[in-house]
């Protein structure tokens, strides 16, 4: 069988006050056309459809919308992320199992069973993201006793992990498609912060030796993880931060079969736009003019700061987002008064 791994879309996100939807929809359009060029059997999104726990109804029509479109191609099973309400998505989702979209909003001991248009039977496990506080009752639904609910956030998610895996036989495809953040994994750029540092972090020896593939969503840099199954996370499809550390953005194509390794191809999106940081003085910088093309701009103007400085970088680079001064007298000031305040008592 053949499937598409995509997440993190983060419909609804902008840049600087500046909207993103045409490039959201022009990226995920390019998702639809992969999948159905490729001919895939299935389609996984591995959280985060939306930015905000309260999407705008411009951000709904195009996850939605492309839903839609990638369910006349292939069955899609969507789970949530951590900015995503899984409640409203709950919602909506007897509606969308009319048209084979499968979505979990919440965890589920019960995989997600299907057969592939060449009659391959498929048995998905689903993990949304699932908070500190949340974890305790997941752990509950997993129909543990009493006095195995002990441990901390990796011990239930560990339990948790076994227990949506533990219907994996031989002679079915085996997927887990799950939000969490790995031990050792890279930051791609604009992930919340509070949500992936340790505290969030599990081990990737928690997956079965005999998942064909786990699907993650998360962390906005496409990689690959160590683990005894095939790990990967896809990345986001566009670039959401000028902290992106991604060499491009990309769907991933996996073809799976009972009792074979997973095969796993990127697939480059290039709809979006290039996020970069050009840095210099106004006159190095009016060199680079004609160079960065439509790209969103973080401009580092070396040189002193002062009145209309802002509005003179702009004239040169309309796509500039954020314009910031560096000035070396200016940074040691900086540093000196952070210095001074971290030798005060609170």
């Amino acid at each position: 069988m053949k499937l598409l791994h995509t997440a993190d879309w983060h419909v609804g996100k902008g840049l600087a006050g500046r909207s993103r939807a045409d490039e959201h929809k022009a990226v995920l359009d390019e998702t639809v056309a992969l999948a159905r060029r490729e001919e895939v059997d299935l389609v996984v999104v591995a959280g985060d459809l939306f930015d905000s726990a309260s999407p705008t109804p411009e951000a709904e029509h195009i996850v939605y919308q492309t839903l839609l479109s990638l369910s006349d191609i292939a069955p899609v099973v969507a789970i949530p992320g951590n900015h995503d309400n899984e409640r409203r998505l709950e919602a909506i989702a007897s509606l969308f199992e009319l048209v084979h979209v499968v979505v979990r909003p919440f965890p589920d001991p019960d995989p997600v069973r299907l057969e592939t248009s060449q009659g391959e039977p498929v048995c998905i496990a689903t993990l949304p993201w699932i908070s500190h506080r949340y974890a305790v009752r997941a752990d509950q639904l997993m129909g543990k006793d009493a006095s195995e609910l002990t441990g901390d956030f990796r011990d239930r998610m560990a339990r948790i992990i076994e227990t949506v895996t533990e219907p994996f036989s031989a002679d079915t495809v085996n997927l887990v498609v799950a939000h969490v953040t790995i031990a050792g994994a890279q930051l791609g750029g604009g992930e919340r912060t509070a949500q992936t540092i340790f505290d969030y972090w599990i081990d990737p020896t928690v997956f079965p030796a005999d998942a064909h593939y786990v699907a993650l969503g998360h962390l906005h840099k496409a990689q690959q993880m160590p683990g005894p199954c095939p790990i990967r996370y896809c990345g986001s499809p566009l670039m959401l931060d000028f902290s992106d550390t991604a060499d491009s953005q990309v769907a991933l194509v996996v073809e799976a079969s009972p009792g074979t390794p997973a095969i796993v191809a990127e697939h480059t999106l290039i709809s979006g736009r290039r996020l970069r940081t050009v840095r210099g003085t106004l006159d190095e910088l009016a060199a680079l003019q004609g160079e960065v093309g439509d790209d969103y701009l973080r401009v580092a103007v070396e040189g002193k700061a002062r009145t209309g400085l802002g509005d003179e970088v702009r004239e040169l680079f309309p796509n500039a987002v954020k314009v910031i001064v560096e000035s070396g007298e200016q940074d040691s000031e900086r540093a000196t008064g952070r210095l001074e305040r971290a030798a005060t008592s609170p």
